[in-house]
């Protein structure tokens, strides 16, 4: 066998080889476009689930600014209340001040009725101590 034939076996040879290599390159490129599809696929469907998270965030956020409204009206509703609940107990507190001062003078007056009418029976007794003697 001379060179020439040598080198076209070595040739045919290495034609072979890019052949079969570009074969498995084109595989491995099918493999690769395949992965990076489902890649895209998974981060398309990631990104329409934390669209659906931020909506539900928003919501929740709404949600908790409108209970945090009402909790405030109902503070602000029961600080009326209570307002309105300690002025009228003041109110029945003074009347029943005046009450009891009111008791507490017609108690002296009482007293002093009392003092009198046992003042004035002693006298009585006297006087009729005096006529029965």
């Amino acid at each position: 066998m001379n060179t020439t034939d040598t080198r076209m076996r070595v040739l045919e040879t290495d034609v072979a080889t890019l052949r079969l290599a570009n074969e498995e390159n084109k595989v491995i490129n099918i493999g690769i476009v395949e992965v990076l599809t489902d890649l895209r696929t998974e981060m398309s469907e990631l990104r329409t689930e934390m669209s659906g998270f931020r909506t539900d965030m928003d919501k929740l956020r709404a949600g908790q600014d409108e209970l945090r409204a009402e909790m405030r009206a109902g503070q602000d509703e029961l600080r009326a209340e209570m307002r309105t609940g300690h002025a009228e107990l003041r109110e029945e507190i003074s009347v029943v001040k005046r009450s009891v001062g009111n008791l507490e003078l017609s108690m002296k007056r009482v007293e002093g009725d009392v003092a009198e009418l046992k003042a004035g029976h002693i006298e009585l007794r006297h006087l009729v101590a005096g006529l029965v003697k």
